[in-house]
């Protein structure tokens, strides 16, 4: 059985930002493809009409992978186009509401998004930093922080049901030993 099947998705991504995002790199470089095709040399239509396919299945793929999920004692973190960063579930504090930059490009320089704030226990110095896409969120100093553009709407309920789930998960491994 495959390490997906055995997940609990426990932060689903926003569908309809990726599927929208897909959607224009597809159209837009099928658009820049038409006009290469007529203007230029066909060859270079091709590579467009195959970067656009390749940003669009990007997309698609971002849309089947939730961002937080559990499986085997680990937090699962998937905040780029790297593979998900598997967290030992004890390490994993608390989650909290917060607020920060959206990093959507057709937002301000100045727009925020909520966020929800990942806290890594401090004495685990292993998992203070790791390099992630900025644009679905930042990982320094002990904390995730995941921007709400780019997950499921962010409320009360979903921090509401993170922490449960997480204290429900490690009291489970706590009395499995």
């Amino acid at each position: 059985m495959n390490s997906i099947a055995m997940t609990e998705t426990w932060l689903r991504p926003n569908r309809r930002l990726l599927i929208g995002v897909g959607l224009f790199n597809l159209l837009f470089f099928s658009l820049l493809a038409v006009l290469s095709w007529y203007f230029l040399w066909p060859t270079l239509s091709f590579l467009l009409v195959a970067f656009g396919l390749w940003r669009a299945l990007q997309s698609w793929l971002a849309c089947r992978s939730p961002r937080l999920a559990y499986g085997d004692g680990h937090l699962i973190v998937n905040l780029g186009p790297a593979a998900p960063i598997r967290i030992p579930i004890e390490v994993v504090e608390v989650f909290f509401l917060g607020q920060g930059p959206s990093k959507l490009p057709s937002s301000g320089p100045d727009a925020e998004a909520s966020t929800i704030v990942v806290r890594l226990a401090e004495a685990a110095e292993d998992w203070k930093h790791r390099d992630v896409d900025p644009r679905f969120g930042a990982w320094c100093d002990g904390y995730i922080t995941i921007r709400g553009a780019w997950c499921e709407p962010i409320r009360r309920e979903v921090m509401g049901q993170l922490n449960t789930r997480l204290v429900e998960v490690r009291r489970e491994r706590k009395q499995a030993g």
